[in-house]
C-alpha cells in the first residue's frame, strides 16, 4: 500500500470522531462537499469503504477503527519523537564520542568529563586514545564528535576549533645527568642514554622525526610503546628518557620530584601545539555542542 496522504487522514479523523460530515467539516472550517471528496480518494487510496452513510451521520466499520488505529499510532510516534528531541535538547539522552591523544586522557576526565558526566547521568560519553592520524580519519568520517590530538598536521576536512601551546619535552627521572647543565647541546648529549619512544602516528612521532630530518640526527629507541603510562615506568626504572608532549600526563610525578622535564631548544619542539577538532561543516549535536564548550574553556590547562 503506498503511503497515505496525512492531510486526507486529518478530514477521516475528524468524520470518525464527528460521526457526521457536517460536524467535521465545522470543526475544520471547511465545506461539507471537501470532507466528502477526501474521504471519498482516501477510501480509493486503501481500497476499502470506511463509512456507512446513515440519514444521522457516517458510521465507522471495521476498516475505519483500522485506519483509526494506524492514525492514533502515528499521533503517539510523534509525540514519542518529539519528547526524545526535547530530551536531547535537554541533554537527558545522546551520546558523545571523543578521540584523543593518550597523553589527555586523564587530565580530560578529572577537567571535563567527570563533571559533565555527573551533571548528565543519562547522556553516554565514550573516550578513546588513538594515534593522530586515527584521531583525524575518526573526525573526518564521522565516527567521532570530537578530536584532542597533539601536534595534528593541518587537513581539509578537519576544522581547528580551539589550540594551546604544548612543547614537546624531554622526561627523565629526578637527579638524572641530563638535569645538570652543560655546555655540549642537549641533542649530543642524549645519545649517551636510552630512549623510549611513542609508534609512529603518534603526534610525538611524527615531530620527532621531523626533528631528525631538521637536524640530520637519528634516534634509536631502547623502548617503544604508545602508553603514556609505559613511558613514564620505563624512565622511573631505567636511566632513560623519552620525548614526552603531554605534560599534564606527568604533572603529578614532576610536582613530587619523582620526574623531571627537560626544555629541548629548538623550534620544532617548542612550537607543538594540543589541538582541539571537529570535522569541518558537521552540525554536532547538543551533548557534543556543550562538551565542545566546556573542553575549550579548560584548554589552556591542558597546556602542560
Amino acid at each position: 500500500m503506498r503511503e497515505l496522504n496525512q492531510a486526507r487522514l486529518r478530514y477521516f479523523q475528524a468524520v470518525f470522531e464527528r460521526r457526521s460530515i457536517r460536524g467535521a467539516a465545522d470543526i475544520l472550517n471547511t465545506a461539507p462537499s471537501v470532507i466528502t471528496r477526501q474521504i471519498s480518494l482516501l477510501e480509493d487510496e486503501i481500497g476499502h469503504v470506511l463509512f456507512e452513510r446513515q440519514a444521522r451521520g457516517m458510521k465507522p466499520n471495521e476498516a475505519a477503527q483500522h485506519v483509526m488505529d494506524y492514525v492514533r499510532g502515528c499521533r503517539d510516534h510523534r509525540h514519542q519523537l518529539s519528547e526524545r528531541l526535547d530530551a536531547i535538547d535537554r541533554l537527558d539522552e545522546g551520546s558523545v564520542r571523543i578521540v584523543l591523544s593518550e597523553g589527555y586522557v586523564d587530565h580530560l576526565v578529572q577537567q571535563v568529563i567527570g563533571p559533565f558526566c555527573s551533571e548528565h547521568p543519562r547522556l553516554n560519553v565514550t573516550l578513546e586514545a588513538l594515534p593522530v592520524r586515527k584521531i583525524m580519519s575518526e573526525l573526518a568520517e564521522d565516527n567521532a564528535h570530537l578530536g584532542l590530538a597533539y601536534n595534528p598536521q593541518a587537513e581539509a576536512q578537519i576544522n581547528f576549533v580551539a589550540t594551546v601551546a604544548a612543547p614537546t619535552k624531554l622526561l627523565v627521572r629526578a637527579g638524572h645527568p641530563l638535569t645538570r647543565s652543560s655546555s655540549v647541546p642537549l641533542l649530543e648529549r642524549m645519545a649517551e642514554f636510552p630512549l623510549a619512544l611513542m609508534p609512529s602516528g603518534y603526534g610525538v612521532s611524527q615531530l620527532i622525526e621531523a626533528l631528525q630530518y631538521s637536524e640530520h640526527i637519528t634516534f634509536r629507541p631502547a623502548f617503544t610503546s604508545g602508553s603514556v603510562v609505559a613511558l613514564k615506568q620505563y624512565v622511573k626504572s631505567t636511566q632513560g628518557m623519552a620525548f614526552i608532549g603531554a605534560g599534564v600526563a606527568v604533572a603529578s610525578e614532576v610536582a613530587t620530584g619523582e620526574l623531571a622535564l627537560i626544555d629541548i631548544d629548538h623550534q620544532l619542539c617548542q612550537s607543538a601545539k594540543l589541538r582541539l577538532m571537529v570535522r569541518r561543516g558537521r552540525a554536532l549535536p547538543p551533548a557534543a555542542g556543550r562538551l565542545l564548550s566546556n573542553i575549550k574553556g579548560k584548554l589552556l590547562s591542558f597546556g602542560g
